[in-house]
């Protein structure tokens, strides 16, 4: 069993990517499934080791650790822990406690949370604060973060702010990260972050389509200056 977790969910998604890829190299049929997809008797099914063609398989389940209520989540962990099946990957868009993960000893377990550097950049977006961005951005820079992954992660943020203001019940955070997104998102108005977000997809546009012969941190500058 492989579980995957961690606030940088750009990076985990991309380990649950290739992992899917490796074991469809392979030969296995991949089953994805959402935990609030799953009863107890379609899980004893699917972690069957093979389908019924008689084809390995492997069983993608995500959120199952952080999305289901917690008495049939220990039912459905009771049946993972007791299959000897289908592989078995969990995917969580969080960081799951080291409790929750005690049960788990024989799997693998892979963590990926964001650097705190650019955590402290991300809390930087503010309005009126494009001073302190841009700073911040040479810092992110000069220690050679990727530009690509700092800009999906400023993506991520905004969808973050809006999601806020739209109603903190879509928020899918751990209360530390999710306290801090909420006090950001006290300072805009919606329709800014719209806007903003809106920006940010035009930028992501010219650079998959090479429309722009600006490069990506060039583009970027003109972002932090309008927010």
């Amino acid at each position: 069993m492989l579980i995957i977790h961690g606030e940088d969910t750009v990076t985990s998604y991309n380990k649950l990517t290739q992992a899917i890829d490796l074991f469809k190299s392979k030969g296995l049929e991949v089953v994805i499934k959402d935990a609030a997809e799953i009863d107890p008797t379609s899980l004893r099914q699917e972690t069957q080791t093979t389908n019924l063609f008689g084809d390995s398989k492997c069983l993608v389940i995500k959120n199952l650790l952080s999305g289901n209520k917690a008495r049939q989540r220990d039912i459905l962990i009771d049946i993972l822990l007791k299959s000897s099946g289908a592989d078995v990957i969990l995917f969580e868009a969080k960081k799951i406690s080291d409790l929750a993960l005690k049960p788990f000893s024989a799997a693998k377990v892979e963590s990926y949370n964001i650097n705190p550097v650019i955590f402290k950049f991300l809390d930087l977006i503010r309005p009126g604060n494009s001073k302190s961005l841009l700073a911040g951005w040479n810092r992110l820079m000069v220690l050679n973060h990727e530009k690509e992954y700092v800009f999906t992660m400023l993506v991520r943020q905004i969808r973050l702010l809006i999601q806020t203001k739209s109603g903190p019940s879509y928020l899918k955070l751990s209360p530390y990260p999710k306290k801090f997104i909420t006090a950001q998102a006290a300072v805009f108005e919606l329709p800014h972050l719209l806007d903003l977000h809106q920006m940010l997809y035009e930028i992501d546009k010219k650079i998959k389509t090479g429309s722009s012969s600006l490069p990506i941190d060039q583009l970027l500058t003109q972002f932090f200056l309008k927010v």
